[in-house]
């Protein structure tokens, strides 16, 4: 069952879930910030450690945790794992997302696609 956002926090019960920010363990961090950045618009919001081991990177106040991991053996996608996708977004349009990342040289798997049964339009980004 489905209920409708919140208009405002004051509308919300006590307790209520604010944010959540996805963790994705990589093999190195520096290069993972740079693309988040450059390509993917995501602005790194904490870097801890010296070198960085830990960054926080948000866009639209949504963020992402990225956890440096130097095994890499250890890193593996859900999809590999009989997952699905590793994050998912819902986006207001996912034809205009989908083409500022390919004009910024995102690595795009595949363009926008509707899946009719849930009434989504989706578009896939491999792993990084």
């Amino acid at each position: 069952m489905s209920r409708p956002p919140f208009a405002s926090p004051d509308e919300a019960p006590s307790g209520r879930l604010i944010r959540s920010a996805p963790y994705f363990p990589v093999p190195d961090l520096e290069r993972p910030l740079e693309y988040y950045d450059r390509v993917l618009g995501f602005g790194c919001d904490y870097a801890g450690g010296t070198p960085p081991e830990f960054a926080i990177v948000s866009r639209d106040g949504l963020s992402i945790m990225l956890k440096l991991v130097p095994a890499s053996t250890q890193i593996v996608p859900n999809e590999q794992q009989e997952g699905t996708w590793d994050i998912l977004f819902w986006v207001t349009d996912a034809r205009a997302l989908h083409a500022e990342l390919a004009a910024k040289g995102a690595d795009l798997v595949y363009g926008p696609t509707v899946q009719e049964a849930y009434q989504w339009s989706r578009s896939g980004r491999s792993s990084r």
